[in-house]
């Protein structure tokens, strides 16, 4: 199911979800910066490329550097093995330089 259907069919959850989304990532002991190389590393091992596409552009945007992402992912690479990083071209996206 997508987010756009569940927002439809039960928009009360997506609100919902949306309010606990704002409370994780909000300042805390980690920056939303520490918080969204977490989820992208995540992301990679959960091979979700949607998670991965929102979490990695978010991750940039609280100031992340491409080097970050990357040892975020080899990171995730380390914990769970190749498959981890290689099964899209998406992260190659977020590690290679702006040349």
């Amino acid at each position: 199911m997508s987010l756009l259907l569940l927002g439809k069919k039960d928009p009360s959850l997506m609100k919902a979800l949306h309010r606990y989304k704002r409370e994780v990532f909000k300042e805390g002991e980690l920056s939303v910066r520490e918080k969204e190389l977490i989820a992208a590393a995540i992301s990679a091992t959960l091979k979700c490329e949607k998670c991965l596409e929102f979490h990695g552009d978010a991750a940039l945007e609280a100031g992340a550097t491409k080097k970050e992402l990357m040892e975020a992912f080899e990171v995730a690479m380390y914990l769970v093995g190749p498959s981890a990083v290689i099964w899209s071209e998406l992260i190659d996206h977020y590690i290679e330089d702006d040349e």
